[in-house]
């Protein structure tokens, strides 16, 4: 509650609804609620903080002070409504539910024709261009055509609005494939994905010039070589992947594996005490895993090697106390938690479990019942039929026409 200056009073011409945990509260103005509570700012030594639920007595002098009684309220409050699927009164928000989207019944579609999704925002429905739309954009705002861009669309390369120079073309700026856009970076050919073809063994010089790995007739040949590109010319002897010339003596080839915990992903590069070298599941290149605290949890293998991610055992929900145990079986509106190694479940936002049961999870909306509103046990008004919107029970003034001149 915020107070103005007398100056900046104004009178009350609408009903206006308020939230409130207490069944009645008397918030500012006069009072004519009998089990009511008081709530101004009388009484609040300078520089204190003052609670909106905090119970006051009343007496005359409040009454005098141009205090007002909120009382409960059955109707709901702007944003809400009661539907015909609703389990309780005002449970609908009509300005976020996708079913019942600006009023009841009024739902958005569920997809569109290219995979588009639909969302209620304010009380509109409005499209979202998402994954499964194959990285399409929504770039005209038009809903009609859906996500119309497509991800090498030259006259939206990469985002909305990126228009490509004429003879460029749009398309990943490098192997990997994370960055779309204009041309080639310098130093890289436009061969469908930008290329350095200074030492692309299939794009060597140019595009589509792929080296004879034997070198050619006569070439010799050593352990774990080929012949490959560099500077742009083929016939250069290279280390097939996963070794190395650790020593520097071409006679015993490439004798070093770069898959081993003294040369992991590079000669000399040796794993710490505790670490493995294993291919990274998130970048999927060799490094040495993992740091201290976190362990090792191994999901598969590439080319003979292990590949995993590093897990805390003592919060990973997927490997909670040692790799590979996952707090799965959640019930109705439960949240599983790795607590310190130890799998726990607790109520999502808005759910309680209140007969502490765990056969039937959180089963209690705590956002719109009014028998546990905001909370197990915490009842609304049921005799004046009080709803509870968004954990709150709802008021209104008791007597408008009495309400006269107040502070905001």
């Amino acid at each position: 509650m915020v107070w103005m200056e007398k100056a900046e009073r104004r009178t009350w011409r609408s009903r206006t609804l308020l939230l409130a945990i207490v069944p009645c509260a008397l918030f500012v103005a006069q009072s004519s609620c009998s089990d009511g509570r008081l709530i101004g700012t009388a009484g609040v030594p300078e520089g204190g903080t003052f609670s909106p639920l905090a119970p006051i007595d009343a007496s005359d002098s409040d009454a005098e002070a141009g205090l007002i009684a909120y009382c409960p309220s059955s109707q709901c409050p702007p944003g809400w409504m009661t539907c015909p699927d609703s389990r309780f009164p005002c449970d609908t928000n009509i300005l976020a539910e996708a079913r019942n989207c600006g009023g009841c019944g009024m739902a958005c579609p569920t997809k569109g024709a290219g995979g588009e999704r639909f969302v209620c925002n304010e009380g509109t429905c409005t499209m979202e261009c998402s994954a499964t739309a194959g990285d399409r954009k929504d770039c005209d705002g038009l809903v009609d055509n859906g996500c119309e861009s497509g991800l090498f669309d030259p006259l939206n390369c990469g985002a909305c609005g990126v228009v490509c120079a004429v003879g460029e073309s749009c398309h990943y700026q490098d192997a990997k494939r994370t960055k779309v856009g204009c041309g080639c970076p310098p130093g890289t050919v436009d061969c469908q994905v930008c290329t350095d073809v200074s030492a692309d063994d299939d794009n060597c010089g140019a595009c589509n010039h792929t080296c004879d790995r034997t070198g050619g007739p006569g070439a010799p040949q050593y352990l774990n070589t080929y012949y490959g590109c560099g500077s742009g010319q083929c016939g250069n002897l290279k280390c097939k992947p996963g070794f190395a010339n650790c020593d520097g003596d071409i006679e015993n080839g490439c004798e070093a594996s770069t898959s081993t915990d003294d040369n992991c992903g590079y000669c000399g590069n040796k794993c710490g005490a505790g670490q493995k070298c294993g291919v990274n599941e998130a970048s999927g290149e060799l490094s040495c895993l993992c740091a201290e605290g976190r362990t090792f949890c191994q999901t598969g293998e590439k080319d003979g090697l292990p590949v995993g991610r590093c897990a805390d055992v003592i919060s990973d929900t997927l490997n909670c106390g040692a790799c590979g145990v996952s707090c799965g079986g959640a019930n109705l509106n439960e949240m599983p938690i790795c607590d310190y190694g130890r799998c726990v479940f607790r109520c999502r936002n808005g759910a309680a479990d209140c007969n502490g049961s765990r056969t039937d999870g959180c089963e209690i909306d705590t956002r719109s019942d009014p028998r546990n509103c905001g909370g197990c046990g915490i009842t609304c008004d049921l005799t004046m039929g009080q709803a509870c919107v968004a954990g709150k029970c709802v008021v209104e003034p008791c007597d408008q026409a009495d309400a006269g001149e107040v502070t905001r």
